[in-house]
């Protein structure tokens, strides 16, 4: 069964895979625990909801035994300069969230059918950047990579350009051998010098707050730090990190097939109504932001 669903993720897209054992971590909790007490969570609410839930997969999903990791490169180039309008890589195709759900409930009812017969949906929960759960640890875990100094998980051959995702399971699977990278940002600082609104204010740690995606899309209100040219999301500390040099363009058609493409236009944007908004990005993350939001991020610009 373990090759099985390896197979059938990588014949889906996936560019990595690894089955672990369910696991609390303790170290991740408190880490999380502590950014929230200093404030870096910002107004980000869902992250100060219940977060001991995040480190303990069995509070979601009780006699929960095995986690699928997953691993998706999205990487794209930025052809030719872009000063203004900025929009982040992940962001330039279809909604991710939407491709990866889709994938990830092939891969349950692969394994529904696959089985003794006695697996149901609700034997599993999936997990997309969008529920309570400690990704990144995982991800290490499953040896995908390490925690970079910018907070991302780096994986050896495609740089932090991965989109993450889970299916914890009640099923008791083959567990793959743990596996160390053996990689590092050693003395590295690219990350945290070139952050221009110094959100990275210390290795493995950033403050939402100063940090130009967080303004961008998230925040409550107009912006209130100099977006350098981004108008939704930014990727300057990945842009900068040596370990992203094995950066391999995506194969994934969903996110070659552009809806926003890697920067959007002030004017266009700016005269544009509610409903030609809607209809122009919709399936795009764009529309987590909102027009509202890109109006003023536009003419917030410096």
């Amino acid at each position: 069964m373990n090759k099985a669903i390896k197979n059938f993720a990588k014949l889906l897209g996936f560019h990595l895979v690894s089955i672990v054992p369910v696991k609390v971590f303790k170290n991740d909790e408190k880490y999380l625990y502590d950014w929230i007490d200093k404030g870096f969570a910002a107004d980000l609410e869902y992250m100060k909801k219940d977060p001991g839930r995040r480190s303990d997969p069995s509070k979601s999903l009780p006699e929960a035994k095995s986690v699928i990791c997953l691993a998706m490169n999205y990487y794209q180039d930025r052809e030719g300069k872009v000063e203004s309008g900025k929009v982040a890589r992940y962001a330039w195709g279809k909604d991710y969230h939407i491709v990866i759900e889709k994938k990830l409930k092939k891969i349950r009812q692969f394994i529904i059918e696959n089985s003794d017969g006695s697996l149901t949906k609700k034997d599993f929960k999936l997990y997309n950047d969008a529920g309570p759960f400690l990704e990144r640890a995982y991800a290490v875990k499953a040896g995908f990579g390490f925690i970079g100094k910018n907070t991302m998980l780096i994986t050896k051959d495609y740089g932090s350009w991965v989109f993450l995702a889970e299916i914890i399971t009640t099923l008791e699977l083959k567990y793959d051998d743990p596996v160390d990278q053996k990689m590092s940002c050693g003395t590295c600082t690219k990350c945290m010098d070139s952050c221009p609104t110094k959100a990275l204010n210390g290795a493995y740690s950033v403050d939402a707050n100063k940090c130009i995606s967080y303004q961008t899309i998230e925040k409550k209100g107009a912006v209130s730090v100099d977006t350098k040219g981004n108008v939704f999301g930014c990727d300057i500390c990945q842009e900068v990190c040596p370990h992203n040099c094995r950066a391999k363009k995506t194969d994934v058609e969903e996110f070659l097939n552009h809806i926003a493409g890697p920067n959007l236009d002030a004017d266009k944007t700016c005269s544009m109504s509610e409903d030609e908004f809607l209809a122009k990005y919709s399936g795009s993350p764009i529309k987590r932001a909102g027009l509202k939001k890109l109006k003023n991020t536009f003419e917030n610009m410096v």
